[in-house]
């Protein structure tokens, strides 16, 4: 099952995020029953770990030293060049949160790139259980304090970085953060070891792939909010905002305000009632009648005396 690559319409990454000759397979890694949700602004991708639990990270991982260009070579159907990626891995020895960079190509070249992660409620009881790179003079750093953690990786074009953190699969219960800082914001760059200009070793896509095959593309300047759970929508989409939706503006008359209204304007024509039965009702009519028989009355009493 080969991965396919999601972008969100919402996501700064490259319009067009291409696989670049990879065979990424799904098949030989498994698939864990656990799930979390990675959420980032108003999108949510649904993931769960790669791996069924039979085998080791390390071996999964593949980390190899110097004759192998300081690289994982148990990942590379799953590298791609210019990019940045993590995903879970169910190993026997716990659940692990990798970090994967770069490609392995066998040559250095340009294409290289920095990063570093501010990684937040970390299980406290884990650890980075690989570190890529990990040899006395490299200036990769990979740090753990309680639940908090800090990576900072460099790497040149044709080599692969990353790292593992594992812990118990138990203690993968908490909200997790990640704030990215890639490129001139990482803590590393530029890498003095960089082949061609620093314009042409530069991070163009944050990843985050799911056991399932699918690999989603993330902004890379926007930070990422893992937690427990599947995503709330159906459709993968939620709205993680903290705050509360602001009140709707209404731009009609309430129904109370036109019911005060319809009253006050009943009550003025009760009031105007009374003064038009008087000027025109029955009794004035009468009055008249009577006035002007005493008027014929008296003009034929004169006549006759």
């Amino acid at each position: 099952m080969a991965f396919s690559i999601v972008l969100s319409a919402s996501s700064a990454a490259s319009a067009t995020v291409q696989q670049e000759n990879q065979t990424g397979n799904a098949t030989p890694y498994g698939a864990s029953s656990e799930q979390f949700a990675v959420k980032q602004g108003s999108n949510c991708y649904t993931v769960t770990p790669l791996g069924n639990g039979s085998d080791n990270v390390a071996s999964f991982y593949d980390y190899r030293g110097a004759e192998h260009g300081y690289s994982s070579h148990g990942t590379n159907d799953l590298q791609i060049k210019d990019s940045s990626q993590f995903f879970f891995y169910r190993g026997n020895g716990g659940l692990n949160l990798v970090m994967l960079h770069g490609r392995w190509a066998g040559n250095v070249s340009p294409g290289g790139g920095a990063v570093t992660l501010e990684l937040r409620g970390l299980p406290s009881t884990g650890g980075w259980t690989i570190k890529d790179d990990g040899y006395p003079t490299t200036t990769d750093s990979l740090t753990a304090n309680k639940s908090m953690a800090t990576a900072s990786w460099t790497w040149s074009g044709g080599r692969s970085d990353g790292g593992v953190y594992q812990a118990a699969p138990s203690a993968w219960n908490s909200r997790i953060q990640i704030v990215p800082h890639f490129n001139r914001e990482a803590a590393k760059y530029p890498d003095p070891d960089w082949e061609g200009r620093e314009s042409e070793n530069q991070v163009q896509r944050w990843i985050v792939r799911s056991g399932d095959g699918t690999a989603h593309a993330l902004d890379l300047s926007q930070q990422v909010v893992i937690e427990p759970g599947a995503c709330d929508s159906q459709n993968g989409t939620t709205d993680t905002s903290d705050h509360e939706p602001e009140p709707t503006t209404q731009t009609h008359t309430s129904t109370s305000e036109e019911t005060t209204t319809e009253t006050a304007a009943a009550e003025s024509t009760t009031r105007d009632t009374p003064e038009e039965t008087a000027a025109a009702g029955p009794g004035f009519g009468t009055g008249l009648t009577l006035l002007a028989l005493a008027i014929a009355l008296i003009g034929i009493f004169r006549r006759r005396y």
